[in-house]
């Protein structure tokens, strides 16, 4: 969580950033792709974040991804060694179920490019 925690605080949760794909690995693991942006919309940094083992999710269709509200950012949560992912802020599994986006694993990888 030490690793997660120092991404979320230095892109400052993905306040404003943009989720642009959620790729399908196999059923049970996909890969999320978020992008930080400039003032101008350039692409500044890509993350990849891996979720493997996924217990349950919502996940939204890549061509609406662009126009989710991204001003709360996201949440990454360890309940019950379980990692939960959610569009907007929270710190709680229950915020994650209730999210309109989430995603539940038991394994979770992550890559800056």
């Amino acid at each position: 969580m030490e690793q997660i925690n120092s991404l979320l605080e230095k892109y400052h949760h993905f306040k404003d950033a943009q989720i642009r794909s959620v790729q399908s690995l196999s059923d049970t693991s996909k890969v999320v792709t978020l992008v930080v942006q400039d003032d101008e919309g350039e692409d500044l940094h890509t993350i990849n974040i891996t979720f493997k083992d996924i217990k349950e999710s919502r996940i939204l269709q890549n061509s609406v991804l662009a126009f989710l509200d991204m001003m709360s950012g996201i949440s990454i949560i360890k309940e019950h060694d379980l990692y939960g992912f959610a569009v907007g802020r929270g710190s709680a599994m229950l915020h994650v179920h209730n999210a309109p986006m989430y995603i539940i694993a038991s394994d979770i990888t992550i890559e800056e490019k």
